[in-house]
C-alpha cells in the first residue's frame, strides 16, 4: 500500500512539472468561449482591468460591419470603446455574422435602416450586454441610432431619400448623388457629418426634426444644401 501511494505521488509531481513547464497563458473569447493565447492581445505585457476584463463583450460595428470590443457602463445602456489590452484584437479576427454569439434563448432580431432598405441583425436580450443592438450612430449628432424589433416598424420610418445614406460609402459620394435629386437636400454638420433628408430648395421637409438644419440659419454647426436643379 505505502509503494502504491508513493507512485502515485510521484505520478501526480510529474504531472505538475509537465504542466508547469508547458503552460501558456490563455484568455476567455467573450462570446464563444473558446480560449485563445495572450498573443493575440494587443500589448501582451499589459493586463487588462478587472472590471473591463468582466464587463467587455465583441459587438458588430453597423458602419463598417467588423466586430469590435465594448464593454456597457453601469445602467446607461450606452456602449463605450473597451481599452486595447482587453478583447479588440481577438473581435477583429471575429466573422460580422458570429460576433455576437449567445444562447438561442437570449437571440433576438432586430433591425436597421441601411440605404432605403432594412437590414436583420442577430441581437441579444442580455441587460449587460443590450446596448450592443444597435444600428450605428447619427452622422449629424453622433447619438446612437436605436433598433426596431420589426422589419415592419422600420420600413415605415424610412425616407424617400435614404437610398443616398449607404453607411459604408463616402459621405462625398453620399452627398453628390443626393444633390441630383430634385426630392432630396443634405444636411451637414461642421465635424464631416451629413445626410441625405427629404426637402426643397426652401429646407427640409420634416422642420420638426431638422429644425437646425435650414437655409440660411445662423446656427454655424449645421447647414442645408440642395441641387441646382433647371426648374
Amino acid at each position: 500500500m505505502l509503494y502504491f501511494l508513493i507512485l502515485i505521488s510521484i505520478l501526480i509531481l510529474y504531472l505538475l512539472i509537465y504542466y508547469y513547464n508547458n503552460k501558456t497563458e490563455y484568455y476567455l473569447d467573450f462570446n464563444d468561449n473558446n480560449s485563445v493565447n495572450t498573443e493575440d492581445q494587443e500589448n501582451p505585457d499589459q493586463e487588462c482591468n478587472g472590471f473591463f476584463d468582466a464587463n467587455s463583450f465583441c459587438q458588430l460595428e453597423i458602419e463598417t460591419n467588423q466586430c469590435d470590443c465594448k464593454y456597457q457602463k453601469d445602467d446607461l445602456r450606452y456602449i463605450f470603446d473597451s481599452p486595447e489590452t482587453c478583447c479588440k484584437r481577438l473581435c477583429r479576427k471575429i466573422p460580422p455574422e458570429k460576433c455576437i454569439k449567445t444562447t438561442p434563448y437570449l437571440e433576438q432580431s432586430y433591425y436597421c435602416p441601411w440605404g432605403d432598405k432594412c437590414k436583420e441583425y442577430k441581437g441579444i436580450i442580455e441587460n449587460s450586454k443590450i446596448s450592443a443592438n444597435y444600428c450605428g450612430n447619427d452622422p449629424l449628432n453622433n447619438q446612437l441610432l436605436l433598433p426596431f424589433s420589426s422589419k415592419d416598424q422600420c420600413e415605415k420610418r424610412l425616407d424617400v431619400c435614404d437610398k443616398y445614406n449607404i453607411p459604408d460609402r463616402s459621405i462625398h459620394i453620399n452627398k453628390n448623388e443626393c444633390l441630383k435629386d430634385v426630392n432630396c437636400g443634405f444636411c451637414s454638420n461642421n465635424t464631416g457629418g451629413g445626410k441625405c433628408i427629404s426637402g426643397t430648395a426652401s429646407g427640409p421637409n420634416d422642420l420638426q426634426q431638422y429644425f437646425y438644419c435650414v437655409p440660411g440659419s445662423t446656427d454655424k454647426t449645421f447647414s442645408y444644401a440642395y441641387g441646382d436643379h433647371v426648374a
